[in-house]
């Protein structure tokens, strides 16, 4: 099971329509200049390539999870980060992601149904993955 391409597009699209900032994100300048912007949380930091919450890292090119501190930020990977195996890190996740996934729905109003049906080919294979790691949710429009 993989859901992570689906959370990185969609969280992609709330950085796009500024929606990060009110569900508690600040948007800095990636320190090396590297492509997008960092956008920093309580216990996460999230870039393009790249999600880290609480000492764990999802490296989304690879996609792969490590135990990894901060600095360096995404897209670069801790010269001493230690792989995870993926349910490890999916585990480790999944408080934070049902949190999010709830603010976006409160400061939504709505699931997440019609932006599922607009993915691009690369995580749209992977739906039935977010849909079973989140319970079904988002199905409705």
């Amino acid at each position: 099971m993989n859901p992570m391409p689906v959370v990185m597009y969609l969280m992609g699209l709330e950085a796009a329509h500024e929606l990060l900032e009110p569900l508690g994100f600040r948007k800095v300048p990636h320190p090396q200049g590297v492509g997008s912007s960092l956008y920093l949380g309580e216990e996460a930091v999230l870039h393009s390539t790249g999600l880290w919450y609480r000492g764990v890292l999802y490296h989304r090119p690879k996609e792969r999870f490590y135990r990894a501190p901060l600095p360096p930020y995404p897209p670069e990977v801790h010269p001493e980060a230690e792989p995870l195996p993926f349910p490890e890190g999916l585990a480790h996740f999944r408080p934070f992601l049902l949190a999010y996934e709830e603010e976006v729905r409160r400061l939504r109003g709505e699931g997440r149904g019609r932006h599922l049906k607009r993915l691009p080919p690369g995580a749209r294979r992977h739906v039935r993955d977010w849909k079973a790691f989140f319970g079904g949710e988002g199905e409705e429009a």
